[in-house]
């Protein structure tokens, strides 16, 4: 209200009195004054902005660029974390890899060693179980053994032989000769040689010598041998044969041996 009585005393003043002018004269002129005045401060704030306005526009402004720097500064900020973040991220990933990785290698490595565990016991069972088998077989054939009798054994000399082939007869149910005949063929015949034999004599001529420990000749052994007794040169082959021979010749070797006195007149059978 100052500033308008103010700007009312600028005004030219019109020096007349009042009882000059007309009542509607004077209204319009008031308020023009007043227009005036109004307008005028109004119109200057527009063209010449006050230093208040100037230092609240400055203050906005310079709280702009703050806010500007401000959110420069925070995406910077921001730009600088996101690689961290990146590169934590990463580094989380390949640890979780890595760890996967060695529970893989662990599992492996554990499933690898019971495998192997199993496969040593499969084979220490197989072992055992061939051990006792084998014991179970020793055992049987232990048990065989003294069940069965013992296999005669003989000496390896006249009266050895003598007495396996008495045996052998026996064993086949054939006639078993004194061994007193025997040893008198043995003596006469070869001096108790098995390996003896005639290649002077009539049988020699004709390709039939006389061979062994009783001189048969070959065709005679053949035909008076046993079965798995057939070698001419082994000495209980040779008298098994030669007794069965006698046998079918003279009724036995012990009437054979007995008509040539066992010896002291002998002569060939």
């Amino acid at each position: 209200m100052r500033r308008i009585k103010h700007n009312l005393g600028r005004l030219p003043q019109v020096r007349m009195g009042h009882h000059r002018m007309p009542d509607a004269v004077l209204g319009i002129g008031l308020v023009g004054a007043i227009a005036v005045g109004t307008l005028l401060p109004v119109s200057q704030a527009i063209a010449d902005p006050s230093p208040k306005r100037a230092e609240t526009a400055a203050v906005a402004a310079a709280d702009t660029q703050d806010a500007n720097r401000d959110g420069d500064q925070a995406a910077s900020r921001s730009e600088d974390r996101q690689p961290v973040q990146q590169d934590q991220g990463q580094q989380d990933q390949q640890a979780a890899d890595q760890q996967a990785a060695d529970q893989q290698a662990a599992d492996q490595a554990k499933a690898e060693q019971e495998k192997q565990a199993a496969e040593q016991q499969a084979q220490q069972q197989a072992a055992e179980q061939q051990a006792q088998q084998a014991k179970a077989e020793q055992e049987k054939q232990a048990a065989e053994q003294a069940a069965a009798p013992a296999k005669k054994t003989y000496a390896n000399n006249l009266d050895g032989w003598i007495e396996e082939a008495r045996d052998v007869l026996a064993a086949n149910g054939k006639h078993v000769p004194s061994a007193k005949a025997m040893r008198a063929a043995a003596i006469a015949e070869s001096s108790g040689n098995p390996t003896a034999q005639n290649n002077w004599d009539s049988n020699a001529k004709k390709g039939t010598p006389s061979i062994g420990l009783t001189q048969m000749i070959m065709p005679t052994f053949k035909a008076y041998a046993l079965p798995g007794h057939t070698d001419i040169r082994n000495p209980v082959d040779n008298l098994v044969a030669s007794s069965r021979y006698c046998d079918a010749r003279y009724g036995s070797m012990d009437n054979m041996a007995s008509a040539r006195g066992y010896g002291s007149h002998w002569r060939g059978y």
